[in-house]
């Protein structure tokens, strides 16, 4: 357990104070547009219930709120959080938590989506298979989850963040595994590039079987 904290830890520290939350509002647009493979794949969640892990500034919050039944939003920094309540404070539909870093505070079957984008692609694998074993515990039956991750392949010899756009060690096919060792079944996943690297990362829809 020690060392699952430890990275949480370490990628944590290089969010808590970033430039970045500012930075991605512009960029809000790419992933809603009508046609992108985002907007066309968070449509096929259930938002009854859904979690957006590591929300960040709610920059996707925000619109969601305005069409979901019940949204959690979870971040390891209390003033992510914060800034998410000030930000949705007109929303009576949202419910904040600050998590570990590796799981959901929530009980089981009890969430019919979860989405991360723009923030797992950071995250170590022991944290993302941390994360796919405790999605397949709060998903009820059918539940959906939509992750945006990394399909970096080279060793995890080194600081993630000397890697291209920060992304930590992932594949597709590692992430498949994953699921499979945590009873989730692959809907559907997309390999694609960031920026002027190709197939750096990939979108995975998976489903509590």
């Amino acid at each position: 357990m020690s060392d699952i904290r430890e990275s949480v830890r370490q990628v944590g520290l290089s969010w808590e104070k970033s430039a970045y939350y500012e930075n991605a509002e512009r960029l809000t647009d790419v992933f809603w547009r009508e046609g992108t493979l985002f907007r066309r794949l968070f449509e096929k969640l259930d938002l009854s219930a859904v979690v957006e892990l590591a929300c960040g500034h709610g920059r996707h919050a925000e619109r969601i709120a305005q069409k979901c039944g019940q949204l959690t939003l979870m971040d390891i920094h209390q003033r992510n959080i914060d800034f998410c309540r000030d930000r949705l404070a007109g929303f009576s539909n949202v419910a904040y938590f600050v998590n570990s870093g590796f799981d959901f505070p929530l009980p089981s079957s009890s969430q019919t989506a979860i989405f991360c984008y723009d923030a797992m692609v950071h995250f170590s694998p022991d944290v993302v298979r941390s994360y796919l074993i405790d999605t397949a515990r709060v998903l009820k039956t059918g539940g959906l989850a939509l992750y945006h991750h990394s399909n970096y392949s080279e060793p995890s010899g080194r600081p993630y963040y000397q890697n291209p756009h920060a992304r930590n060690h992932m594949t597709k096919e590692l992430f498949a595994e994953y699921c499979g060792e945590a009873n989730l079944l692959i809907e559907e996943a997309f390999v694609l590039g960031w920026g002027s690297e190709p197939n750096l990362d990939c979108v995975s829809l998976v489903k509590r079987a």
